[in-house]
């Protein structure tokens, strides 16, 4: 049978190197200037500790704050205000938080395929920087033959390509919910981007990084069908490459 959950056993020491057990869910630790200090433990072995600080004088404000003093040693400082007066409230503005990206990143590839693939932290910095909203991506990174194949499947098109973008959701048969993130795939044909990126004299991060950033584009609603989309959606690419230090790559 599991044992039943039990208080925390604690030691205390005082000055002299002696040592007393006591069981307690609860720690109140006095001082003489009559400040006091509250540990509230958890009944069983996780959960949270609770650290409370306490004064005799009510109009005092007892503040609590926490430093590291070494990787496993945290230092726990209270301050006492006095004399504190009280103010109105204010109105803080708001802020707009930053889209978010959940990305998972799939290598169905072999031998020297495997090693020229990109990174995860190196597509989790370019998808990052191509972001408009909350976006949950699939990136997959194919050899030539799964490359052809899904180009020919989805495409009409019997050869591999640089980079495939599948959206779901708001063009598809697959509505979204309101305020919930965008879905889609990227899949990245390694080989290609290799092949590519020597005939362009690019380099192959230069080359991935920018692939990413379109497929990205492409999925969040950016077009180069028609010549006007393709201005916006190639000045766009540009301006993203150049905060991730990479040059121009229509030049």
């Amino acid at each position: 049978m599991p044992r039943q959950a039990n208080s925390p056993k604690i030691i205390a020491i005082d000055s002299e190197g002696r040592s007393s057990r006591v069981k307690a869910e609860r720690l109140e630790v006095e001082f003489s200037d009559g400040r006091r200090l509250l540990l509230s433990f958890p009944s069983k072995a996780w959960g949270d500790i609770e650290v409370e600080a306490d004064t005799v004088n009510e109009a005092d404000v007892p503040v609590i704050s926490v430093q590291p003093a070494a990787c496993n040693v945290l230092t726990l400082r209270v301050d006492v205000h006095h004399d504190m007066i009280e103010v109105d409230s204010i109105d803080l503005p708001e802020t707009i938080a930053p889209p978010m990206l959940n990305l998972t990143v799939q290598k169905a590839l072999e031998g020297s395929d495997r090693i020229s693939a990109p990174k995860k932290h190196q597509i989790r910095r370019w998808a990052q920087a191509a972001l408009q909203r909350d976006v949950e991506v699939t990136v997959r990174l194919v050899g030539e033959a799964e490359g052809r194949e899904l180009n020919r499947n989805y495409r009409g098109k019997d050869y591999a390509t640089n980079v495939l973008t599948f959206a779901y959701g708001e063009e598809s048969d697959m509505p979204q919910v309101e305020g919930a993130p965008l879905m889609g795939d990227l899949v990245l044909c390694v080989p290609v981007v290799v092949r590519e990126a020597g005939e362009q004299g690019k380099s192959l991060d230069a080359h991935f990084a920018h692939l990413v950033v379109h497929g990205m584009l492409h999925m969040q609603g950016y077009d180069h069908e028609v010549e006007a989309e393709a201005s916006v959606m190639e000045a766009r690419e540009r301006d993203i490459l150049r905060t991730l230090g990479y040059a121009d790559p229509y030049a």
